[in-house]
């Protein structure tokens, strides 16, 4: 294995945070993004495969379609949209790759198994390589704010698009037909 550069290990981590705060949720060109993580109790981390030719129409429709919806919950802080698909021809070297490494064993100085030195990590996300390209993490100030999001998603729906067939079937057909694969997981946030 190759071990990379302090240099390309520096890039990867700031191009992680700069990924981190791209916050899509009505940011107007040039101003300073909110971090809608810095009040959040909790956040939802959904993973979505976006099928290739849906790229540019995933982040217009989420932004124009989902976010106004979520917008209208008591409690919800924010919206950060992070990507595995490079900008151009990014390179961080095998430690820190764009998304899940093609290694499931990488080089990390100190990391230890049953008490013995390896040297070594076992990068869980390999295992998920290929399943997902855009990870969105929803930020909520409580759990109070948390549990209000389903129930008020298809009242929520209404008030901004109108009557029609509602949200879950709308988006069966609009969105999660562009999607290969989805999840969410609920994180509670330590401070």
């Amino acid at each position: 294995m190759t071990k990379s550069t302090p240099a390309a290990q520096a890039a990867a981590w700031i191009f992680s945070v700069l990924a981190l705060t791209a916050i899509a949720s009505g940011q107007a060109a040039g101003q300073a993004a909110p971090a809608p993580w810095a009040d959040a109790e909790y956040y939802i981390h959904e993973r979505m495969k976006v099928k290739d030719d849906k790229l540019d129409w995933f982040v217009a429709y989420y932004r124009d379609e989902v976010l106004p919806i979520l917008a209208l919950t008591d409690g919800y802080l924010g919206t950060v949209f992070s990507t595995t698909l490079p900008k151009a021809d990014e390179n961080f070297g095998p430690v820190l790759p764009l998304g899940p490494p093609e290694e499931t064993f990488l080089p990390h100085y100190g990391i230890k198994l049953e008490g013995t030195v390896t040297n070594t990590q076992i990068h869980f996300d390999a295992l998920l390589r290929g399943t997902f390209n855009f990870q969105v993490y929803h930020y909520f100030r409580d759990a109070e704010a948390l549990n209000r999001l389903l129930p008020e998603f298809e009242p929520n729906w209404e008030k901004v698009h109108g009557a029609g067939p509602g949200a879950w079937k709308t988006l069966e057909d609009e969105y999660f037909t562009h999607l290969e694969n989805h999840w969410d997981t609920v994180y509670r946030i330590v401070r």
